[in-house]
């Protein structure tokens, strides 16, 4: 028999299989799809928390898209064989749904990305009023996304009367396995899904004891990067010894030394997790000593 967890509004929690519900609690509207390569929740306190899911961003076992407009549902029905009294079912239906995405071409071309699923073939649902859903695992305990078969994704251009959107599509392996539902809130909201920003170093001036850069998501200045999250290279690979200067009024960072010179590199040091935000550098920065 399938368990559920229903916890958004009045705390019912694996309920029974008995009819007699006065009162249902009811998921709202997708809002986040949330990727996922297989990562399980330990348990459901842990898929309520809010480090949890941060940690599993930040290892990229779960990847956020972006929010969804123009839901709707496309699935279809079984297929039954009828004769007489006589029904059974020789297709299985298929739950679909369809959606818009107002993005720009880059952010385009990071969904189309995982429209080839590879690892990424399950799903979360974070929702528009704040709930969120995974299924349990077979052991009843683990808390998993959704099975998915396919994530298609077109970009549509301007036309008069509507901006360029991205169509999407999603549809699920099981129809049925919601049986397993586990729905929840907590303090977990959409602003914790933002993903991981890609964060590009380019290069202000350099000599043989200085090297300044500043580092920019997108059109943005990052001026948060801490000398723990950085490292600078030499020729052969290796870590050097540098002092680092934070950034000022000019959004410029600085690391010292000696010794540096043309084709040393500086990193960002895998994904850093900040309090608000994630970073990941683009590529390391090789530099030109002039």
């Amino acid at each position: 028999m399938s368990k559920t967890f229903i916890d958004i509004c009045s705390g019912e929690i694996n309920p029974q299989k008995n009819t007699g519900y006065k009162n249902n609690c009811i998921e709202s509207k997708l809002q986040i799809p949330v990727l996922s390569n297989g990562f399980e929740f330990p348990t459901v306190a842990s898929f309520k928390t809010v480090a949890d899911w941060k940690t599993a961003l930040a290892a990229k076992s779960i990847v956020p898209l972006f929010p969804v407009y123009e839901l709707a549902d496309a699935s279809t029905e079984d297929t039954k064989f009828e004769n007489g009294n006589f029904s059974k079912v020789t297709a299985k239906g298929v739950e679909k749904i369809t959606f818009e995405c107002y993005l720009s071409v880059a952010a385009y071309a990071a969904l189309k990305s995982y429209e080839d699923l590879g690892n990424y073939g399950e799903l979360f649902e974070f929702n528009e009023d704040g709930d969120y859903s995974g299924i349990y695992s077979s052991d009843g305990i683990k808390v998993r996304g959704r099975k998915i078969k396919s994530l298609s994704v077109t970009r549509i251009r301007a036309t008069k009367d509507k901006v360029p959107y991205v169509k999407g599509e999603i549809t699920f392996a099981d129809k049925d396995d919601v049986l397993g539902s586990v729905i929840v809130k907590s303090n977990l909201v959409d602003d914790d899904l933002e993903g991981i920003f890609d964060v590009g170093l380019q290069q202000v001036s350099a000599s043989a004891t200085s090297i300044k850069f500043t580092a920019k998501a997108g059109n943005s200045f990052v001026t948060s990067l801490v000398e723990a999250g950085l490292e600078v290279k030499d020729l052969t690979g290796a870590v050097v010894t540098t002092s680092f200067v934070a950034p000022g009024v000019d959004n410029t960072y600085e690391f010292t030394g000696t010794g540096f010179a043309t084709g040393f590199t500086i990193s960002v040091k895998g994904v850093v997790v900040q309090s608000t935000i994630m970073y990941e550098g683009l590529e390391p920065l090789s530099i030109t000593v002039v």
